[in-house]
C-alpha cells in the first residue's frame, strides 16, 4: 500500500531508532485507506475476538474476500454501463447472456466471473478503467488468485464439508496469506476516495458565479463515524450517491456507483412505511421483479428497502443497466 500512497510510510516504525511495530495503528491505516465495504470487513477480522484461528476467523476471512470481490466487480461494472452508453465498448452477445444469467444473483463465483470477463474484454477492446491501476494490475496470475476462492468459498464456507481443529487452524494461514495477495495487487484503491453526497445546495451571490455547497461523508473510515465534510465546487456531482473519487478536491472525475452500493443515512424516516428502514452502506445482492436486495455493510440483519425515497429511482437505474450491459428489458 506505501508503494501506492508513500505518505503512509511516516506510520512505519524507523529501523535506526530500534521502534516496535504498533499494529493497532498500522491496521487502522490499512482500514482507512480501503473503501468502507472492504475496511469494515478488514476491522472484524483485525478485531481481538477475532485473533484465534478458529471457525469464526476462517468465516471472517471469506466474507472479506467475498465483499472485496464484489465491491470491485461493481465498480468495473457501473463503468461498462457508462461506456456502453458512450459507444467506448462493445459487449458481445455471449457475455450479454452469461451476465443477465448471473447477475440476478450474486455469488463468489459470479463475483470473479464478472471481474474476469470485463478485465479481458477491456483488454481485448484496449479500453481504459477509472481505476487504471487495473489495466496493469488485473493480469492472468490475479484472475487466477480469484479462482482460488470459489471452491474454496463453495466447499467451507457453505459447509459442505466438516472441518477438524487442526484443519481450520492450517486454513486460517493459508488463507490469510491468499488474502493478502489480494490485497496487494488491490492497494491501490489508497489512492482513491469513497464519498457519500448526502446534500447539494446552490450558492450564488449577485456578482459571483454560483457554486455548489457538497455535504458530504467520506466512506474511508475506521469505524461507521464517517467523518463530514463541506466541499464547494464550480460544478456539481449527483446527489444522494455514493461516489469513487479520484480527489475529493475535484468532482471533475467520478464514478457513482448506484444503484450497487447506495447510503441510507440521509434517508429522513417521515412515515411508518420507513420505520425498517437501517441507516447503513448497503450493497446490492440480488434482483427479484420490482425489488431490489440489499446487504448493509453495518446492519446484519435483511432489511427491505422499497420505502426508501428514492427507491424508484434505484430500481430505474437498475434496469437501465441490465440493458446497456444485458441487453435485456426487465
Amino acid at each position: 500500500m506505501i508503494k501506492s500512497k508513500p505518505s503512509l510510510a511516516k506510520y512505519l516504525p524507523s529501523k535506526e531508532e530500534n521502534e516496535e511495530v504498533d499494529y493497532r495503528i498500522l491496521a487502522d491505516m490499512v482500514i482507512k485507506n480501503f473503501p468502507w465495504p472492504i475496511g469494515v470487513e478488514l476491522r472484524r477480522l483485525f478485531s481481538g475476538s477475532m485473533r484465534q484461528p478458529d471457525k469464526l476467523r476462517l468465516d471472517q476471512i471469506f466474507k472479506t474476500i467475498e465483499r472485496t470481490i464484489q465491491f470491485l466487480s461493481f465498480v468495473m461494472l457501473i463503468q461498462v454501463w457508462y461506456d456502453v452508453v458512450k459507444k467506448k465498448v462493445n459487449i458481445p452477445d455471449n457475455i450479454k447472456s452469461e451476465f443477465v444469467n448471473r447477475f440476478t444473483t450474486l455469488s463468489m463465483g459470479n463475483f470473479c466471473w464478472l471481474i474476469r470477463a470485463f478485465a479481458t474484454l477491456y483488454t481485448e477492446q484496449k479500453s481504459t478503467w477509472f481505476l487504471i491501476e487495473m489495466d496493469e494490475k488485473f493480469d492472468k496470475k490475479f484472475f487466477a488468485d480469484l479462482d482460488f476462492w470459489v471452491p474454496e468459498r463453495n466447499e467451507i464456507g457453505h459447509y459442505q464439508i466438516n472441518l477438524e481443529e487442526e484443519d481450520i487452524e492450517k486454513r486460517c494461514v493459508e488463507y490469510e496469506e491468499k488474502l493478502r495477495l489480494i490485497l496487494i495487487r488491490i492497494a491501490f484503491l489508497a489512492n482513491y476516495r469513497l464519498l457519500s453526497i448526502r446534500d447539494i445546495k446552490v450558492v450564488k451571490h449577485k456578482t459571483y458565479e454560483a457554486k455548489f455547497h457538497h455535504i458530504v461523508d467520506i466512506l474511508n473510515s475506521a469505524d461507521s463515524d464517517f467523518s463530514g465534510q463541506e466541499i464547494n465546487e464550480t460544478k456539481f456531482s449527483d446527489s444522494q450517491a455514493v461516489l469513487l473519487m479520484k480527489s475529493v478536491n475535484s468532482f471533475d472525475n467520478y464514478i457513482n456507483l448506484s444503484p450497487l452500493v447506495i447510503d441510507t443515512s440521509s434517508e429522513t424516516i417521515d412515515t411508518k412505511e420507513k420505520f425498517d428502514i437501517r441507516k447503513d452502506i448497503f450493497m446490492y445482492t440480488k434482483y427479484k421483479p420490482g425489488h431490489l436486495m440489499y446487504l448493509g455493510t453495518k446492519v446484519t440483519e435483511k432489511v427491505d428497502l422499497r420505502a426508501l425515497s428514492n427507491y424508484n429511482i434505484l430500481l430505474e437505474e437498475y434496469k437501465l443497466l441490465m440493458k446497456a450491459i444485458g441487453g435485456i428489458d426487465i
